[in-house]
């Protein structure tokens, strides 16, 4: 009867001596492999303001650069602060139209964007504060944005509240060429250092 007594505080000993060590080591082999990626080193090369557009350059790794411009236009919705913030961004390998609500919109509404008297292109955004529109559509707004005089847009928010923004587009056409210049940077070749 002692025997498996004898036996099993050893085995308790031995759990409560060695079981915390292995524990203590396991934690420490998992937090190294769950590091934090480390952050994209950048440098902000341009930030311009003209009306109510603005536009922002950074240089990435591998020399990269990345712009955006964009309108913000606050409204108040119900008492509360709302804001709707549309634009244009430029990766490297792509281009990409943000239309951007702090409220967020109403689940299934659908965001129009038109410019002046053109055609309204009409896409359902998801629950949530932010669509982006697709590559193709893209280009076919950023095309008549470069020629055209107003940006619309329309769309009900969270609550429901239909809302319309309409900006000017000259100083989105004088921040562009600017802009231009920037993304230019990541058509030439980049040395391996």
């Amino acid at each position: 009867m002692n025997k498996p007594v004898v036996t099993a505080l050893l085995l308790s000993m031995i759990g409560l001596g060695v079981g915390p060590a292995l524990a203590k080591a396991a934690d420490e082999n998992g937090m190294q492999a769950q590091q934090m990626p480390m952050p994209m080193k950048r440098n902000h090369l341009f930030e311009e303001r003209a009306g109510t557009w603005k536009a922002t350059c950074d240089e990435m790794e591998q020399s990269k650069v990345y712009c955006r411009m964009f309108h913000i236009e606050q409204f108040g919705e119900w008492q509360a602060k709302n804001f709707i913030q549309v634009g244009p961004a430029w990766t490297p390998d792509s281009v990409g139209f943000v239309v951007a609500t702090y409220q967020g919109f109403k689940a299934g509404t659908t965001v129009t964007i038109g410019i002046d008297k053109q055609s309204r292109y009409k896409i359902t955004a998801p629950k949530g504060n932010n669509l982006m529109i697709s590559p193709d559509i893209t280009a076919k707004i950023l095309d008549e944005m470069e020629k055209g005089h107003k940006i619309v847009v329309t769309f009900n928010s969270h609550s429901g509240v239909r809302h319309l923004t309409l900006a000017e587009l000259g100083p989105y056409q004088a921040l562009l060429s600017k802009v231009k210049d920037q993304l230019a940077g990541n058509s030439k070749p980049v040395s391996v250092e």
